[in-house]
Formats: structure tokens, C-alpha cells, sequence
């Protein structure tokens, strides 16, 4: 009789277990699909094995994170069937992965961050013996992710091979340089064990242009975030900080037995942080990171004992039927609740809420898209819920959340209640976030209003979403909800805090970085406006007080203070949605100012309203932002831009950008003043009688225009904006001194505007 259980072997493995296994490397076949893993996998990884850390701090010693399947063949004709090879270099056991190869592969990656970190921290260690503890954990650390993404063949230059190659493309070397490693992973891989085995002081610089580079420094993002925990001045979303660490997880767990020294340091740490104390939290921190990494994380590993069994194995594993997502599977929890209560889901008011749950997923198709808005859905969820930290992007934290939260609403009225806020979210995400102009004039639930408020609102929205500001959402949708709950006056107050929320973020991001705004949110959804603490402050009032406090805070909440941050870091190189939205608010309702030619000046309102408008916004004639004075002048071929401009980068500044089509703009260019002059002339000119007038000028000054360039300059509409810029004439200069000139007259009107929008 036939034993299927000798048909593979299967068992479950730490990432610690997997990767340690001497002489052991891993080939992907030559069929297999290029490294793939996107910006979302990253992030699913990275947040799970901090919150796997969080959860230690918990007390939870059952934490672990299950990274999936892998699938294995080993390879039983190395020489025949490993390509292109030096049969030197072949390492002893040779595994084809058939399946996990994007999971092998960044952690691999990682593993080498954590090393390089480690490594660097460990040098900048004092040589007290109270560090000796501290050094040898790190190197026992540094031993085992060497192995994450090395084999150590014990022959060759150097001894350690990257640990995992792509078949036709990469080989294992006996010795020699890195060229026969040609694939970004292993490649990578390669030169980072290079500069170990050379004691090198520089690590390898993170590849440009490919997408594990841009994986590698989402990773570093994170774990920087990691090594700075301690650093935060509220309470970390991201990382416990090292005397957390300490206090909580058993010493044990870190380094195999306790070291009463590093508490010591930690525990007597000064109020400010001493450099010496910094690093010793960062690399505690670290180590609580590789610990979770390397001992809780874990595979179900599948080793097939013949090829067909393997292939059969991944067609089984990776049907094509779209997966459960957390939501879906919270469903029959309140079926069954309401079945005990009111004796049928059908017809129950929880039934008509959750309704409006599955309306918003109805129409994906994938599960990669289905996925995605379940995590994106629920983040928005947890914050807006009590301001605390969301319920991650794991099926299963999400699930065990939604059950608690569920659970805790004592009564049917509280549980009816719940359901009811996520659906609440839901219609938002319809009918705000997915917000499409060109479909629908204006946001639904402000139709009734005055034409300049349900069009402000919306194009306030539609700002928010292109900056990236998720956070805006939280805010948003409380007080989106009141309109669905048709509470007095919902929708008047909605546009309002559109305006309000914009402004606010406008202020903060013309003036500073992003770093704490999100804090700024999940504080006011803490202490007033989450829904678990009611709507008795969820008033614009509040809001807007909140936002000036805040403003005053961070030293830029009177005009004088922000302006003298802002004029210097309001531009195009920090946030291109909001230099563009800079822009349209300081063209709107503005007009040329007679006594400073060049510049513009608030005129009467209505005499030119068009820029805050939604369709405006989506306009192609706004749809890039152009800089006056080019971004890459040759600068000794054209004498009519300032080199002062170009010494430090003032060229980004907001007073040298404006609006152009797509088209205009990149036949703009580089070019001269003269010729951008002249460009710009035919934008403003709204008469087409004055067309010959304008090709007569252009032929004088030696520009000569095409007709198909004319007919892109004519056809624009609403140039309106470039007028005050036409009137410097093609004799005048656009230099650095004019540049700072609009710079502090744009940034007067956006403060006016901004601040009005707050008061």
C-alpha cells in the first residue's frame, strides 16, 4: 500500500531554524517570477514584527507571527542543473524554491539592515566593561543574521555566498568579484558580505531606480523608527522604547540570562538622554526587533520528495478563490448575536448597517484590491473608534479586534450602535474618499449649499487625498457622519472643518515637516472627538480652537513666526500637492498689483473665482506645476536666469512656481525668459484677435512658434494666473531677489486665506 505521508515532509520553523541550517542555499528556478514584493508587503512585514514586540510588552508570551508557506525541492543533480555555476562554489545542499522565494528574499534583505545597524551602534560604544554584556549579545545577534542572508561555504573568497541566487542570471563564486551576481537581490547580497569579509568601513550603498531598493529603504524607514523610539515624546506608535522592553519581556527571551548592568543604565537614565544612553535604548530596542524576527516569526516549510508532488502542492496552496478577509469573517459573530437576541438577521437594523459595509467591497474583484481597502478600511476605523492604535494589517489582529470591540458593547442598542459607525465609514469612503469630480459635481449631502461652499469643500477634499493625508479622514468622517445622521446643520459644519482641516494642514506642511502631525490627530480623537467619546465636543468650534493651539505650540500660530519658516520652506521640493493648492488659493479672486509688477493682490470677491472649484482642480490646464526659472538651466548658454537662484536650491521656492498644461509645460522647459515670456503672453491673452500682434512680437525677440505649439497656448483656458507674471515684461527680471518678493507676497495671502479659514 502507498504511504502519502512519505510524500513530503512538513514542519513548522522559527526564520531563526530556517536560515541556520549549515550549507544550505537556495536557487529560484529560472521560471520564476522577478523579486515583486511591493511597498504594502513591506509594511504588512515591518508593522506585524513591531506589534509582535507590542505584544511581548503585553505579556502575551504566545505572540508569534505565521509568515506562510514555503516550498522546497531539493535539488538532487546540482551540476547538471544549477546555471551558471562554479562547481567549486556550490554550497552542499541546494534547495529550488518553488514557493516563498519574495519572503526568503526580503528577509534576507533585512536581515542585512539589522546587522549594519547593529554594527555601527556596537563601534559606538564606550570600551567600559559594563558594555562587555551589551557587545557580546550584539555579536551573538550579528552571528545569527549573518546566517539570514549568508552560506558559509568554509572555502572560497570570502566564505560566506549570498544565500539565495536566481537561476541563469546569478552563480555561486568561488572566488573573485561580485559580477556574476547580476539580480538585485543577490547582487545586493553579495556586496554587503563583500564589505563584512573586507572589514570595510562603509556598508554598500542602496541600489537607485530598482524596486528592492526602494524596499531596503522602506525597511531602513522603519527600522529607524525602531532605533528612535526612545526619542518620542508622546507615546510611540510604532516601537515600545528600551525600558519597556526591559521591564516587560523576560531578559531571557533577549540574551539567555539577565544582565542587571543594561537595566541599570536604562533605568538611571537622565531626564534628557545622554548620547551614551540613546544608543544603548536604540540597540536594546534593536535587539527586541531581531529577537521577535528571529524566534517568533515562523514558516510551515514543505519539502516534497519529487518534483510533480511540489507543483501540485502550489497549484493546491494558491488557488485561485479569493480569500476570507477579517470583516467578512466578523460577519456571522453579529448574525449570531442578533439570531440569540432578536431571533433574525433579515430585516434587523444590524443587517441594513452592514449592508452598507459590504456595498463598499462589492464591486473588487481581486483579493489583492480587497485586501488592501480592508486594511486601509479598518486603520481608518480603529483611529476614528478611540484614537488608539489601529487594529493592524493582520487577518488575524483585525479579526480578534473587531470581536473585542464588538464584545464590549454591553447592550443591543450599543451593538446595533457599532455596526452603525461602520457603515457610517463606509458611505464616507463612497462618497468622500472615492470622490471623483468628473462624476459627481460636488461631495453628497452638500448640494443644498451655496455654490462657493460645496465647491470649496470639494476641492478641499480632493487636496487632502493628492497631499497623502489620510489622517484628514479621521476628522472628516466624524463629522461627515452627522450629515448621514442628517443631524441641524451637519452639512454647513462639514464644509467648514473641509476648510478648516485644510487650512490647518496647509499652515503646518508650508512651515514643517510631517514628523508628529499624525500625533496631533489621534490626540484630538483621544481626548474629544473619537466615537467613543461621543459627539458633546464634535463641534467646529472645538475643532478650530484645538487647531490654533496646536499652530501656537509648534511656534508658527501668528503670522510673523509662520511666515518666517514658510517663506524658506514653502516649495516644490517638499510636497507637490501643496505648492499646487498654494497656488490655486493665491490666484483665486486675485488680481495683478498695479504698484509691484509681477505680483498679484487679493481683489474684490468674485472677480475671479474659478480656482476653487473641483473641476479646476482636475483641469488639464492646471495639471502641472511649472518652474519659471527652469529646474536644469544651462546657465552658460543662457545668461537671462540668476545663478543665485541655483546656489541653494531657491529655484524650488513657491514665488518661482506657477501653473501650466502638461503639454505647455514641457515645451516650456528649460528655455529663456524671453521665450517663456513669450509663451506665457499667449496664455494670458484672452482676445484672438491680438494672436498676429503676439506671433509679430515673438519673431522680434528671434522666438518663432509653430502653429501646433500656438494652438496648445490658445486652446488654455483660465490663464488668468499668469497675467501679474506677463507683466514683467521680456526686458525685465526674474531673478532671486524678485523670486523671495513673490515668495513673501504669496505666502501673505495664504496666511490671510488660511487663517480666516480657521477663525
Amino acid at each position: 500500500m502507498f504511504d502519502v505521508s512519505k510524500a513530503f515532509d512538513n514542519s513548522s520553523e522559527t526564520v531563526s531554524d530556517f536560515f541556520q541550517r549549515p550549507g544550505v542555499g537556495f536557487y529560484i528556478p529560472l521560471y520564476q517570477r522577478d523579486y515583486s514584493w511591493t511597498k504594502e508587503n513591506i509594511d504588512q512585514l515591518m508593522e506585524d514584527i513591531c506589534r509582535g514586540v507590542d505584544s511581548l510588552i503585553e505579556q502575551d508570551n504566545n505572540a508569534i507571527r505565521f509568515l506562510g508557506t514555503i516550498i522546497l525541492l531539493l535539488e538532487k543533480d546540482a551540476r547538471t542543473n544549477i546555471k551558471p555555476q562554479d562547481h567549486r562554489a556550490l554550497p552542499e545542499k541546494i534547495f529550488n524554491v518553488i514557493d516563498g522565494q519574495q519572503r526568503i528574499s526580503t528577509i534576507s534583505l533585512l536581515g542585512c539592515l539589522l546587522y549594519q545597524k547593529l554594527y555601527i551602534l556596537e563601534k559606538r560604544l564606550p570600551s567600559d566593561n559594563i558594555y562587555d554584556g551589551l557587545k557580546e549579545a550584539i555579536n551573538r545577534y550579528k552571528s545569527t543574521l549573518l546566517e539570514i542572508f549568508s552560506v558559509d561555504l568554509k572555502r572560497g573568497l570570502p566564505q560566506q555566498k549570498p544565500i539565495i541566487i536566481r537561476g541563469s542570471i546569478d552563480g555561486w563564486t568561488f572566488d573573485g568579484n561580485d559580477d556574476h551576481y547580476q539580480s538585485d537581490v543577490s547582487s545586493f547580497l553579495a556586496s554587503f558580505i563583500r564589505k563584512i569579509s573586507e572589514e570595510q568601513s562603509e556598508f554598500p550603498k542602496i541600489p537607485e531606480n530598482s524596486l528592492v531598493g526602494k524596499n531596503i529603504k522602506q525597511m531602513n524607514s522603519w527600522l529607524n523608527k525602531v532605533e528612535k523610539s526612545h526619542q518620542q515624546e508622546t507615546e510611540n506608535e510604532y516601537f515600545p522604547t528600551a525600558w519597556c522592553i526591559l521591564e516587560k519581556i523576560p531578559q531571557q527571551y533577549l540574551w539567555s540570562y539577565e544582565r542587571p548592568e543594561l537595566v541599570s543604565i536604562v533605568e538611571n537614565r537622565q531626564e534628557k538622554i545622554s548620547r551614551i544612553e540613546g544608543r544603548v535604548c536604540s540597540i536594546i530596542q534593536l535587539l527586541a526587533f531581531s529577537y521577535y524576527l528571529l524566534q517568533r516569526c515562523c514558516f510551515t516549510l514543505i519539502e516534497p520528495k519529487s518534483e510533480d508532488w511540489a507543483f501540485d502542492m502550489f497549484q493546491s496552496l494558491n488557488a485561485t478563490g479569493t480569500p476570507l478577509t477579517a470583516i467578512e469573517t466578523f460577519k456571522p459573530l453579529v448574525v449570531n448575536f442578533v439570531k440569540s437576541t432578536n431571533g433574525e438577521f433579515k430585516g434587523s437594523i444590524s443587517e441594513k448597517h452592514f449592508g452598507k459595509i459590504d456595498q463598499l467591497f462589492s464591486s473588487l474583484d481581486s483579493a489583492s484590491s480587497k485586501n488592501n481597502l480592508t486594511n486601509n478600511y479598518l486603520t481608518l476605523f480603529g483611529l476614528t473608534y478611540d484614537g488608539g492604535k489601529d487594529p493592524s494589517r493582520q487577518f488575524s489582529f483585525q479579526r480578534q479586534w473587531l470581536t473585542k470591540k464588538y464584545n464590549e458593547c454591553s447592550s443591543i442598542n450599543d451593538k446595533e450602535e457599532f455596526i452603525h459607525r461602520m457603515a457610517n465609514l463606509a458611505t464616507y469612503w463612497e462618497k468622500v474618499i472615492k470622490f471623483k469630480p468628473n462624476e459627481y459635481p460636488v461631495i453628497p449631502r452638500t448640494e443644498q449649499l451655496n455654490d462657493k461652499d460645496k465647491k470649496q469643500a470639494a476641492i478641499c477634499v480632493l487636496y487632502l487625498q493628492n497631499a497623502g493625508h489620510t489622517m484628514a479622514n479621521t476628522i472628516l468622517s466624524r463629522f461627515y457622519s452627522l450629515c448621514l445622521r442628517e443631524e441641524i446643520n451637519a452639512n454647513v459644519n462639514f464644509v467648514s472643518v473641509c476648510k478648516a482641516v485644510a487650512a490647518f494642514f496647509t499652515l503646518w506642511r508650508s512651515a514643517l515637516p510631517n514628523t508628529g502631525l499624525d500625533e496631533i490627530y489621534r490626540k484630538l480623537l483621544r481626548e474629544k472627538m473619537s466615537w467613543q467619546k461621543g459627539d458633546s465636543e464634535l463641534s467646529v468650534e472645538v475643532l478650530k480652537a484645538y487647531f490654533k493651539n496646536v499652530l501656537i505650540e509648534k511656534e508658527i500660530g501668528i503670522n510673523t513666526d509662520w511666515k518666517r519658516k514658510a517663506t524658506r520652506y514653502l516649495g516644490y521640493n517638499k510636497v507637490q500637492a501643496i505648492s499646487k493648492f498654494v497656488l490655486f488659493i493665491t490666484s483665486h479672486d486675485t488680481i495683478p498689483d498695479p504698484d509691484r509688477i509681477g505680483l498679484m493682490k487679493i481683489g474684490t470677491s468674485g472677480s475671479y473665482p474659478i480656482y476653487l472649484d473641483p473641476a479646476t482642480w482636475i483641469s488639464p490646464d492646471f495639471k502641472t506645476i511649472e518652474h519659471v526659472a527652469p529646474q536644469k538651466p544651462n546657465l552658460q548658454a543662457d545668461a537671462t536666469w540668476d545663478e543665485a537662484l541655483y546656489e541653494n536650491d531657491d529655484y524650488e521656492q513657491i514665488g518661482n512656481l506657477t501653473l501650466l498644461p502638461t503639454k505647455i509645460n514641457s515645451s516650456a522647459g528649460n528655455k529663456s525668459w524671453i521665450e517663456k515670456w513669450i509663451y506665457y503672453r499667449h496664455l494670458a491673452e484672452s482676445n484672438p484677435g491680438k494672436l498676429a500682434e503676439l506671433r509679430q512680437e515673438a519673431e522680434k525677440y528671434g522666438v518663432i512658434l509653430d502653429n501646433s505649439t500656438i494652438k496648445l497656448l490658445t486652446e488654455a483656458s483660465h490663464a488668468h494666473h499668469i497675467k501679474p507674471i506677463v507683466e514683467i515684461e521680456a526686458t525685465g527680471k526674474w531673478d532671486k531677489a524678485f523670486v523671495e518678493k513673490r515668495t513673501e507676497r504669496i505666502c501673505d495671502i495664504l496666511w490671510e486665506r488660511m487663517y480666516e479659514w480657521l477663525s
